[in-house]
Parts: structure tokens; C-alpha cells; sequence
């Protein structure tokens, strides 16, 4: 029995462990600025960071929202001097770890990350000091709409007859004979009549497979297993540099949208009956992609577990992507996409891409490496 619950818990804390992301996992928007930070709007908390290892002191405001579905964690540090750049890589790692060793539970599948930068050199040091930090936004449960149930008002006209009613029956009359006979007569032509009458039978009504086969259920979330499937680019041993450190480009499918679409149709099979149980579901599909295009994780998110097996699948045939690049150098990226059947291609494609780090507007063209590096 001891072996058995000892090798229960080795499973269960590999599974947390498989979900839980570690810092090169994570993919993050970049941004700065001369003034102190402000927070938006009022779901948020705040955590002091810290550097080093070991991780952070815990907090009664954090443990009480481990629970909560955090959609943003932003992290604000200060720099102040020259000397302090040189020192951001290591230093933001080390904050990041130090959270996610103390509080694995605030990173999650749609949780976004970014940094952001009070960066002025000789500014008020003193003054970044209180802005700084984690600060965890998190989704607001919507309230529940009340069902009020009035009572149908009576007629005015319907309380006089009532009591009429009761007046007469409160003092009835000795019926005589005569009435008696006809009351008797009377109530043999009603139970004669109600014998032949009878009532009809309401259809069954069975429910469409379609309807049995939805699932509203909460979202399944998996990590799709690529152990088998990993694909590296040729000349990628390190991030690509290109002649012209302006060039910048999204991370994109074979040559573009049309591709990434084409792929799904040819690699999800849809017969009748499977198109009928995932028609109308979404899944989000989420992608990290190292430098080199090839994709280091794979996780996908939805109610409809057949819909979330036939993406899984697909996703591990998948080919190299094209990286993103970002100041003329190639960097990871992360794609985020919303999955469901499309009834106009008949297929299963994505209606809508997210990319982080978010690309300028003049990095939505699809360059190829041979303009951008002039391989």
C-alpha cells in the first residue's frame, strides 16, 4: 500500500511539474519608460521582486489568490546608471525564477508576461523603487444573474367568484328528489363521455446526436508530447544575425496565413459524424518557437476533448516555422491560436493569432531568410 501511494504521488507531482513552465519557456512583450509605472485598472496585486535565488518570502495577498485565473504578470525594474544594463539579463532572471520557485500556480496557459522598463539614466532612483516589482492582473468573476419569479396577481373578478362560491357551499340546500335523479343522470353521461375521449400521448422527443456529443464542460488542458517529433533547422547552432540590425519580421507558417490553413485541412480528417461533434467548440493551440523556428512546446486548451485530440495530432507533423526576428537577430516567439471548424473550407483552421513579442506594424510582411540574411 505504501509503494502504491508513494508511486500515486511521484505521478501526480511529475504531471504539475509538466505543466508548470520554467523561465526559457517563457516568451515576453518588452517595453519601457521615463516615468514610474501606473497600474490599470483594480484587479491586480502586487509582489516585491527579488534577485539572487531561493526564491521569495510568501505573502498572505498571493496566497489567497493562488486560485484566481491571472491573465498578465508584469514585471517593472529600474535603471538608473549605464552599469545597471549590462547586469538586466541575469538580473530579470533571477527575479522571474524566484517567482515562479514560490508561486508556480500564477503561471498558467493564457497567462501573458511582460517587462517593462523605468529606464532613465540619472533619474530618481528613490522614486522607481516604490513602482517596482510584479504586479499579477487577474480576471474578475462575473456576478450571476438573479432570477426573480412573480407571483401571477389574481383577477379582482376571480376573488368575487370564489367567494361566492364559498358563500353557497358554507349553507347548502337539502336537494329534493327530482334533483337528485338529474344530478345522477348528469354525472353518468360525464363518465361515458371522459371513457371515450382519451387523452393523446405526447411524442418522445429523443435529443440529436449532435447534442449528446457537446461537452460544456471546463477547459482540458494538455501538453502536447513532441519528444518524437522534434525538427531543427540546418545553420541554426545560435540566433541568426542579419547585415541590417532594422529588419524585423513575425514568426509565419511555410509562406504565410494560406499555408498554415492548408496544413490543418490535409492533417485533420473530418467525416460526417466527427464534424457534427466539434462543430461549434473552439480550442486555443499554443506554440513556443525557439530561434531556429522549431517548436519547443506545444500545449492546447479546450472544452471538446476530440477536438483537442485531432489538433494534438496534427501538431505533431508539423514542419519548421519561420522565426521571428527582432532587431536583425532571429529570437523565440510564441503563438497563440484559436481553433474551430470553418464551414466555407469545410476544415478545421485558426480564426485567430496572437503573436508575443507583439511585431511593429512594419514587421507584418513575411520576409524570407534569404532577404533578410542572403542565404
Amino acid at each position: 500500500m505504501k509503494h502504491y501511494v508513494l508511486t500515486l504521488f511521484v505521478v501526480i507531482t511529475s504531471i504539475i511539474k509538466s505543466q508548470t513552465p520554467v523561465y526559457d519557456d517563457l516568451i515576453f512583450e518588452e517595453d519601457s519608460t521615463t516615468n514610474t509605472y501606473k497600474a490599470i485598472g483594480k484587479n491586480f496585486f502586487h509582489l516585491k521582486s527579488k534577485k539572487g535565488s531561493g526564491g521569495m518570502a510568501h505573502t498572505s495577498t498571493a496566497d489567497s489568490n493562488k486560485t484566481a485565473k491571472i491573465t498578465d504578470i508584469i514585471l517593472v525594474f529600474s535603471e538608473t546608471s549605464a552599469d545597471a544594463i549590462a547586469e538586466r539579463e541575469q538580473a530579470n532572471r533571477e527575479r522571474w525564477e524566484n517567482l515562479l520557485n514560490t508561486y508556480p500556480e500564477f503561471f498558467q496557459f493564457n497567462t501573458n508576461y511582460k517587462t517593462i522598463c523605468q529606464c532613465k539614466i540619472g533619474g530618481d532612483a528613490e522614486a522607481f523603487k516604490h513602482t517596482q516589482g510584479f504586479y499579477l492582473y487577474f480576471a474578475k468573476d462575473e456576478p450571476k444573474p438573479v432570477v426573480i419569479s412573480e407571483k401571477p396577481k389574481q383577477n379582482s373578478n376571480e376573488k368575487t367568484t370564489d367567494t361566492k362560491k364559498t358563500e353557497i357551499t358554507t349553507a347548502p340546500e337539502k336537494p329534493s328528489n327530482k334533483e337528485k335523479t338529474s344530478a345522477k343522470d348528469n354525472q353518468t353521461s360525464k363518465n361515458t363521455k371522459s371513457e371515450k375521449v382519451k387523452p393523446k400521448e405526447e411524442p418522445k422527443v429523443e435529443p440529436k446526436e449532435e447534442e449528446i456529443t457537446k461537452t460544456d464542460g471546463p477547459d482540458q488542458t494538455s501538453t502536447i508530447d513532441l519528444s518524437s517529433t522534434v525538427k531543427k533547422r540546418e545553420g541554426y547552432t545560435k540566433p541568426k544575425k542579419a547585415k541590417n540590425n532594422k529588419l524585423c519580421r513575425p514568426p509565419f507558417y511555410g509562406s504565410g496565413e494560406d499555408d498554415i490553413n492548408i496544413f490543418f485541412k490535409e492533417n485533420i480528417a473530418l467525416d460526417k459524424k466527427t464534424t457534427r461533434k466539434v462543430k461549434g467548440d473552439e480550442s486555443i493551440l499554443k506554440l513556443s518557437l525557439n530561434f531556429d523556428g522549431s517548436v519547443k512546446k506545444a500545449m492546447v486548451s479546450g472544452p471538446n476533448t476530440l477536438l483537442n485530440d485531432l489538433i494534438s495530432a496534427a501538431v505533431k507533423s508539423m514542419d519548421l516555422w519561420n522565426p521571428s526576428v527582432k532587431g536583425g537577430i532571429t529570437t523565440k516567439s510564441e503563438i497563440k491560436m484559436t481553433m474551430k471548424y470553418d464551414k466555407s473550407t469545410k476544415a478545421i483552421r485558426p480564426f485567430e493569432t496572437v503573436i508575443t513579442p507583439r511585431p511593429a506594424p512594419k514587421c507584418s510582411k513575411c520576409l524570407s531568410d534569404s532577404e533578410i540574411f542572403g542565404d
